[in-house]
């Protein structure tokens, strides 16, 4: 048979065996429990705000932040100085998104080329919408801080004059895509709970 003929067919090859991988690598039919799975196992995203910047004001802005989580709920420790924080500080409502493409090591997210791609169905994403909460000095900040810390050790030399604290992620949706089919939504009360009752 023709070259191109064996490139295709060796293509589909690789592709039916990263797709039969990607299945096999967990439960996706519970989404709430995938999702609670991804929050857990990445350490960072995009932060999603409106910027308040003089330049871009009204505008989508995103920027990557660290998380850390305990049962489910994210935490991060953020600068009074940085971007996002100062967008949040006029509407704090923002997005959140985590996608399997940070592990760096997903056939599914393109590490065997002309396979997987970050924008495949296959390579998780999870977008996560909600309120940013202050939580310093709460109740919550003890375990929070311990949780990030644990997570990311650099956190604890950074320049103490930075205005630091804690903040979390009050959410309200959650919009999920890890396989074919389309996205799913999933309620808060759904991702808390670990399930989705499938």
């Amino acid at each position: 048979p023709p070259l191109t003929t064996l490139s295709h067919t060796m293509r589909a090859v690789i592709f039916a065996l990263a797709l039969a991988l990607a299945v096999a690598n967990g439960d996706r039919s519970d989404k709430a429990a995938y999702a609670r799975d991804m929050v857990s196992s990445l350490d960072w995203g995009v932060m999603s705000t409106i910027s308040t910047a003089s330049d871009t004001t009204g505008a989508p802005f995103g920027n990557p932040q660290s998380h850390a989580d305990v049962n489910g709920v994210i935490y991060y420790y953020v600068s009074d100085l940085d971007q996002s924080m100062l967008d949040v500080a006029a509407n704090n409502q923002v997005g959140y998104t985590l996608s399997n493409a940070e592990k760096l090591s997903s056939a599914a997210c393109g590490t065997i080329p002309y396979v997987g791609d970050e924008e495949s169905p296959l390579c998780s994403r999870l977008s996560i919408t909600g309120n940013f909460v202050n939580i310093s000095g709460t109740d919550e900040e003890e375990q929070a801080l311990d949780a990030l810390f644990s997570k990311h050790p650099a956190m604890k030399n950074w320049p103490a004059d930075h205005s630091w604290f804690v903040g979390k992620l009050d959410i309200t949706q959650l919009w999920e895509i890890n396989i074919f089919g389309g996205a799913s939504h999933i309620t808060p009360e759904q991702y808390y709970a670990g399930t989705d009752g499938n």
